[in-house]
């Protein structure tokens, strides 16, 4: 695996074919409302490479606003946003100044 990561304007990089053909890799991310943290739970590494390719990508092409949702079909859980969000997920939501 190389180290060197490349975030174009198009961002056809992102999601990698690994994270599109395999369901196994996904973030699931739950907050607890006592203290209000945030967790994200990756099922791989490979998860947390494209949810952070995403936001790197986002942070340079981006909008200034952003949503990840867990998004279902008959065949699975789908890629969102360079993203497969599992099935009981909250959403995210990433907003900045432009």
């Amino acid at each position: 695996m190389s180290h060197t990561i490349e975030i174009t304007e198009a961002g056809d990089e992102i999601p990698s074919e690994v994270v599109l053909k395999d369901q196994s890799h996904s973030l699931a991310v739950s907050v607890d409302t006592r203290n209000k943290d945030v967790y994200l739970s990756f099922t791989s590494r490979e998860s947390l490479r494209e949810f952070a390719k995403q936001m790197l990508h986002e942070s340079y092409y981006g909008t200034g606003d952003m949503e990840l949702q867990p998004l279902g079909t008959e065949e699975g859980w789908l890629v969102v946003n360079g993203v497969r969000l599992a099935e009981n997920s909250s959403r995210v939501f990433v907003r900045y100044p432009r």
